[in-house]
């Protein structure tokens, strides 16, 4: 209660202040830390996401393009990438980033002492191992693999990285303890109050990169148009909604519940964007019951995944059974097959299956802003009436985290955040289940296919496998994927642009209007 009061008291302290027009955005829960890829979660990142670059960045469609670099190459072994820089971009502290900076970074990266959350990537034996780093002239680096990873890239431009963000080495003080991020990013570091906000700062000498004008995923144009952005740690979702209504908040995740609301109001405005997140069924392939590939795909044909999907989306989503995201480059017309929605051919499965009528539960949790329950109850009433005995079990979203990672679990109804290259994802679900007992499919034809990927660079080659891979998923049905996640936002109509992207708040290019 103290915690709600203390934001409805900010609100209305900021609704009364003629302060310069910052973007004042509201998130679930503070900072984690300000150190780029230590200490992270998902709302950590999207902080970061505003004061740092890297060297290259993901665009809307899942391709690495040049952000900090204004090219890069591969070398023909695929172990040796060159980065030409761009040589109009400053730090926050007005100097201008070089390559000498880019390998001061990359060293302590790989340092064990920093703890960035992606060490193990790109150390020996990770998927992406970086045997060196230099600088050859003032504006090239030559960063060399131990070796060949078609995720390198990919890797670098994550959000769990801290985006491999290059900061000036005044970002560490004296005695090698950090202090603030001094990033190259349209926004700058301004201040924390703990519990309260993050207010950042217009950075006045940011450069875009060369562009079409328009915001493009990570890249593209990336203006500054606000003063500031203010980031109001309110986790109440009414104080939220309270917010947005009054105008002293700009922009919100809300639930989506509020869909109909937002959409009838003069004032306020929805926002729904499509990310890259996966809505699924994750299936205990080792389970007696659900062992049997058939009983699988039973489950995944009786559902009318369309009526499914308008109910557990508030008519936002759309049906998607693959594991590749409707907006991925490399989702192709393989990956929009999927198994047709037939009862009849489900009881056939199920009686080949010698299934007998055998309990299948699903474990769900009742979040707001994920469709783990509804989507459970609506696939219980189709399911039964293939002859499937389905049950719900109810969790806290932590127990039901942590029955997944044991693999104690039939079936769990669940959402995965957003992982851009397809290879990535699939690393989530696939692999040794004797190793990680948190892993979906340890088809070992679906893991030759995920390490070929992991290695393959070439698009047209890497299509290929991603098709194949998607046809023995179809095949084994080892999880019934439904649709790819939406971020449901509010906002008031004077805000202008897009503030969400991959449910990362994104506000460059983004402005209000009063």
């Amino acid at each position: 209660m103290k915690k709600l009061l203390l934001a409805g008291a900010a609100l209305l302290a900021m609704a009364n202040t003629a302060a310069a027009r910052d973007i004042t955005i509201a998130q679930s829960s503070d900072l984690r830390s300000n150190n780029p890829g230590v200490n992270r979660d998902g709302n950590t990142d999207s902080i970061i996401l505003h004061i740092v670059e890297g060297l290259v960045g993901y665009n809307n469609v899942g391709e690495v393009k040049p952000l900090l670099a204004k090219s890069f190459e591969m070398s023909a072994d695929g172990l040796t990438y060159t980065f030409k820089l761009r040589t109009d971009v400053k730090f926050h502290n007005g100097k201008p980033m070089t390559a000498d900076d880019v390998v001061w970074n990359w060293t302590r990266y790989l340092k064990p002492e920093t703890k960035w959350t992606c060490l193990k990537d790109f150390a020996e034996g990770g998927a992406a191992p970086v045997a060196g780093v230099k600088a050859t002239d003032a504006a090239t680096v030559e960063i060399t693999l131990a070796k060949p990873s078609a995720v390198f890239l990919g890797l670098m431009s994550r959000p769990e990285c801290g985006f491999t963000g290059m900061i000036s080495p005044d970002s560490v003080a004296a005695d090698g303890s950090f202090a603030q991020p001094i990033g190259t990013g349209p926004f700058m570091w301004g201040e924390w109050k703990k519990g309260e906000y993050i207010h950042l700062e217009k950075f006045a000498d940011y450069v875009s990169p060369e562009n079409e004008g328009k915001p493009d995923g990570m890249v593209g144009s990336k203006r500054p148009l606000a003063d500031g952005v203010k980031f109001m740690v309110i986790p109440d979702a009414s104080t939220v909604k309270a917010g947005l209504e009054s105008g002293v908040l700009d922009t919100a995740e809300i639930s989506p519940d509020l869909i109909p609301e937002f959409q009838a109001s003069d004032t306020m405005q929805l926002i729904v964007a499509r990310n890259n997140g996966k809505n699924l069924f994750y299936i205990q392939t080792r389970d007696k019951v659900l062992s049997n590939p058939g009983v699988r795909r039973a489950m995944a044909m009786a559902l009318d995944l369309d009526q499914l999907v308008a109910a557990a989306s508030n008519g936002t989503g759309e049906a998607n059974g693959s594991m590749v995201s409707q907006d991925s480059v490399y989702f192709s017309e393989t990956q929009k097959k999927r198994l047709p929605y037939d009862i009849e051919a489900a009881k056939k499965e199920l009686a080949d299956a010698g299934y007998n009528g055998e309990p299948i539960s699903i474990i769900a949790n009742k979040r707001g802003n994920v469709p783990s329950f509804p989507a459970a109850v609506m696939a219980q009433a189709m399911m039964q009436q293939a002859g499937l005995n389905v049950q719900i079990e109810v969790l806290d979203y932590a127990t039901q985290v942590d029955r997944r990672r044991s693999g104690n679990y039939q079936v769990i109804s669940q959402s995965v955040a957003p992982r851009l290259d397809p290879a990535l994802m699939y690393s989530f679900y696939v692999g040794d289940k004797d190793e990680n007992a948190s892993l979906m499919w340890d088809d070992p034809k679906a893991i030759e296919l995920m390490n070929a990927a992991y290695a393959e660079a070439d698009q047209v080659k890497r299509q290929k496998i991603f098709d194949e891979f998607h046809e023995l998923m179809l095949k084994e049905m080892p999880g019934i994927f439904l649709y790819d996640m939406i971020d449901v936002w509010g906002a008031t109509k004077k805000l202008k642009g897009q503030p969400v992207w991959q449910s990362n708040a994104r506000l460059w290019e983004v402005s209000v209007t009063d």
